[in-house]
């Protein structure tokens, strides 16, 4: 009895790693209709990325949910962090040519936030400092943070 749900247990994990991240799919499950579900998952994750990250969502426009099956396809759902290190995650790979000045700005306060090294999202703890350049109307745009909880968002107007 004990044998047979590990066994089952066992086989459930390598269902959900081949639906998420790809893996071989276990003996008797249907290639085809496990496609499906993959593709029902990798659309889930994209559509809860964009609902937290509404400007990176906004910069990629119909791209989006194709451009995040694409990272998706390689990028197993992170650990810890939800949609919102997911979609760190994600805006890491985009070449920051492709995001809007608003996109960039989401980005950039959620970094001063937040730490995401591979499977995991943590509270920044220690000093952050960013300052890009951003263009209608031109300022600086300063992102800081001293201590955890801190964060500073400040914009610095530029002449013409």
């Amino acid at each position: 009895m004990a044998a047979d749900r590990r066994g089952y247990g066992e086989r459930q994990s390598q269902l959900l790693r081949a639906l998420v991240a790809g893996d071989e799919l276990p003996e008797g499950f249907a290639p085809g209709e496990a496609s499906v579900v993959s593709r029902s998952l990798r659309l889930k994750r994209s559509r809860a990325v964009a609902k937290t990250w509404p400007a990176l969502a906004f910069a990629l426009g119909s791209r989006v949910d194709e451009r995040f099956d694409a990272f998706a396809r390689s990028t197993a759902p992170p650990a810890v962090g939800g949609a919102l290190a997911d979609g760190l995650a994600f805006a890491s790979t985009l070449d920051p040519g492709e995001l809007s000045e608003d996109a960039r700005v989401e980005v950039l306060v959620a970094r001063a936030r937040l730490v995401h090294r591979g499977a995991t999202l943590r509270r920044r703890r220690g000093p952050f400092l960013r300052v890009i350049a951003l263009h209608e109307p031109r300022r600086l745009l300063v992102v800081a943070q001293i201590a955890p909880g801190s964060t500073r968002v400040r914009t610095v107007p530029l002449g013409r």
